[in-house]
């Protein structure tokens, strides 16, 4: 089946195409790529927060939010307080934090919004940005 995959920039306009969704999918997307020799392995990590809802006539319309991305080469088994695993903790942690930030938003909307059911695309995914909720900031959770 042939899907037209539609990229937003801005996440205000993908809602605003989004008459008819059933439901907007959040995620945090992580893309990893790994090469790997006998002694060392080089990552490709990128990390990001997206949106995805399949509109009708099959439309798959998606939004792209980079948190962070870097490479580096490491031992096989590298440590846990490695600098590349801290970078990769802080970024999983913050791109949650939003992911949570986000759903509450677009559920006071009115949007039914859902932490699973990715849609997987072959596509390079185009940053974006919104206004609904401050990407810049992530506090800490709070609480236990």
């Amino acid at each position: 089946m042939f899907y037209l995959i539609l990229q937003f920039s801005q996440l205000e306009n993908l809602l605003a195409e989004a008459g008819g969704v059933d439901c907007l999918r959040v995620h945090v997307l992580e893309k990893t790529r790994r090469a790997s020799s006998s002694a060392l392995t080089q990552l490709e990590i990128a990390i990001g927060l997206t949106v995805q809802a399949i509109a009708p006539g099959g439309r798959v319309l998606s939004w792209y939010y980079p948190i962070d991305a870097w490479q580096t080469f490491v031992p096989e088994a590298p440590p846990d307080n490695a600098p590349g695993r801290v970078r990769y903790q802080a970024a999983w942690q913050r791109a949650e934090r939003l992911r949570d930030q986000l759903v509450a938003r677009l559920q006071a909307m009115e949007y039914t919004a859902a932490t699973d059911g990715l849609i997987e695309l072959t596509i390079t995914p185009m940053p974006g940005h919104t206004d609904l909720i401050d990407l810049t900031f992530a506090p800490e959770p709070t609480g236990p």
